[in-house]
């Protein structure tokens, strides 16, 4: 906190932005909480830096603070927010109380695959959909990428995994918002902290499991403390964005604009077809690793659709009950992702 709030009062004495047009050369700040060799960070932030300084014909330059340089998960919007950094890494599982809808892209059940979960968050979130509109604009940013990283499996470090009682009483690191209700629901008890610290949790048994994608393991350094994981499951999943401060977009040119819209939507895209490519290669590298999978059969499959359904229902009606469009956030994600 204080790291954030000291480059908060720095930024108060860099002079006011200039126009845009008016500078020969457009350097924006780009701050998330990856590692560098995260594959979100050369597939998704990388990509959409290189592709918007190819579409301006260099006329946008970057200035790239991974690895939490800058501040943890629950800072991005506030850096982003309060100009300390143009486009940050905004997730909105990890600031729910400011996008509780847009968790709907974490909701169980409603897509097979990275891309197509994208398909509907990417509607929702930019171009005047419902998300663009409730939270992304009112909380001062714009989404130029908005992904989701499709069916998450839960995994363990020693509680070996064979049936769906197996959770009841385990504390598993989730992601905030949507799946504290789905590990809820499972009888797990949700603890919520940053992503890096999740190694360290486990060694220490401070939690019992975690939330991810195969593909997720890796980067955060957890096959070899991982021990159990799931497989052929649908458990919910993680959507996140890199997002732009609303009124220094505003104050860039027209084409600039486009052209940093056309790098967010075709990094999207870049970034969600990796995924589904190279997920099952992460499991298999996972079990050469000593992995064992709890591969879910046809009826065991059928059993957490049945447990998970009201999951989707329930949040929609607790957002209803707060005067929020939860349902037709629900709708109309349902929609775009067919």
């Amino acid at each position: 906190m204080r790291r954030i709030v000291l480059a908060i009062l720095c930024a108060l004495f860099v002079p006011a932005w200039t126009p845009a047009w008016a500078q020969d050369k457009i350097v924006l700040k780009v701050a998330d909480t990856l590692p560098t060799t995260h594959y979100m960070s050369i597939q998704g932030a990388k990509f959409f830096m290189a592709r918007a300084t190819e579409l301006t014909k260099g006329r946008v330059q970057f200035e790239y603070y991974p690895s939490e340089q800058l501040g943890k998960g629950r800072d991005m919007l506030k850096l982003a927010t309060s100009g300390v950094a143009d486009i940050t890494y905004v997730a909105p599982g990890y600031v729910s109380e400011k996008f509780p809808l847009a968790g709907v892209a974490e909701l169980p059940g409603y897509f097979a695959s990275s891309c197509q979960g994208t398909k509907g968050f990417y509607a929702l979130a930019t171009h005047g959909g419902i998300l663009d509109k409730q939270e992304y604009r009112p909380n001062g940013v714009i989404a130029l990428m908005a992904w989701n990283l499709g069916p998450y499996q839960l995994n363990t470090h020693s509680v070996k995994l064979h049936a769906l009682s197996d959770f009841k009483g385990l504390k598993m690191r989730g992601a905030g918002g949507t799946w504290d209700i789905i590990l809820r629901t499972l009888g797990a008890n949700p603890v919520n902290f940053p992503a890096p610290e999740m190694r360290e949790a486990l060694e220490r048994g401070t939690i019992d499991g975690t939330v991810s994608a195969a593909i997720s393991l890796k980067p955060y350094d957890l096959v070899s403390v991982i021990r159990y994981m799931t497989r052929d499951a649908a458990f919910g999943s993680f959507a996140s964005t890199y997002s732009m401060n609303l009124r220094k977009f505003r104050a860039l040119p027209a084409d600039i604009q486009t052209a940093l819209d056309q790098a967010g939507r075709e990094a999207t895209q870049h970034l969600c077809a990796y995924v589904d490519a190279n997920e099952q290669s992460s499991f298999e590298e996972a079990e050469k690793a000593g992995i064992s999978f709890w591969r879910l059969n046809a009826a065991e499959q059928a059993q957490l659709r049945d447990t998970l359904a009201p999951v989707a229902q329930e949040w929609a009606k607790a957002l209803d009950a707060r005067h929020l469009p939860g349902t037709q956030v629900l709708n109309d994600f349902a929609a775009a992702v067919k």
